[in-house]
């Protein structure tokens, strides 16, 4: 039986609570003994948070923001560039949290990313996300279009190597696009959201990851 992908905006408290869950697992251990700032309800009500899901476990997380909306973390972190606080179409991207791929499996949080990129251009008044990031995080980031702006930072409590960085949203669509997912973004922007593995695969030009026997 083929793994299925569903990609989400969470629209009630049982789909953010999985979102937060995702959250609590990845960053809790992280964070032992912090305050649970990465649940941050105020702050997803005011934005947009997508959810990525195989089969029934949440695999990917992450959220979007107006910085016209409220104050955001990277504003408040003093890591916002002034340039960017008061422009509408700058939205912070934040809580990307996803699991571990496991072997060949595909990407989650990219595919996340670039979905939900390529459904909010559609949708919102958006042309850029701003973020920060860990040094060991800024691959991925950079390989879907963004760009570092500033950093390394220290961000008292959680690190010494924090970068701000940010992206073109349909640059990330078209970058993510090149890596042979084109036809999930042509989903995403008109809004499909479950896909079977063996599907993604076929389009991307990728070969089923094959499990290995023990």
């Amino acid at each position: 039986m083929t793994e299925m992908f569903s990609f989400s905006v969470t629209a009630n408290t049982s789909e953010l609570a999985e979102a937060h869950a995702l959250r609590l697992l990845r960053y809790e251990p992280r964070f032992p003994d912090d305050e649970f700032w990465w649940l941050d309800r105020d702050r997803d009500a005011a934005g947009k948070v997508f959810l990525l899901r195989k089969d029934d476990r949440a695999a990917a997380t992450l959220r979007i923001v107006p910085v016209t909306a409220c104050t955001t973390e990277i504003a408040e972190l003093g890591l916002l560039p002034a340039e960017l606080a008061n422009d509408p179409g700058v939205w912070e991207l934040g809580r990307l949290a996803g699991l571990p791929r496991q072997g060949r499996d595909l990407p989650y949080s990219l595919l996340l990313f670039g979905w939900a990129s390529a459904w909010s251009l559609e949708r919102l008044p958006i042309e850029r996300v701003v973020a920060y990031c860990r040094g060991g995080k800024l691959a991925g980031f950079q390989a879907a279009g963004a760009e570092i702006v500033a950093g390394p930072r220290d961000v008292p409590g959680r690190g010494t190597d924090y970068y701000t960085i940010v992206a073109d949203v349909a640059k990330v669509v078209e970058n993510i696009r090149a890596y042979g997912f084109g036809d999930l973004m042509e989903a995403a922007a008109a809004g499909e959201g479950e896909f079977a593995l063996d599907d993604i695969l076929a389009a991307a030009g990728m070969a089923r990851p094959v499990a290995s026997r023990s």
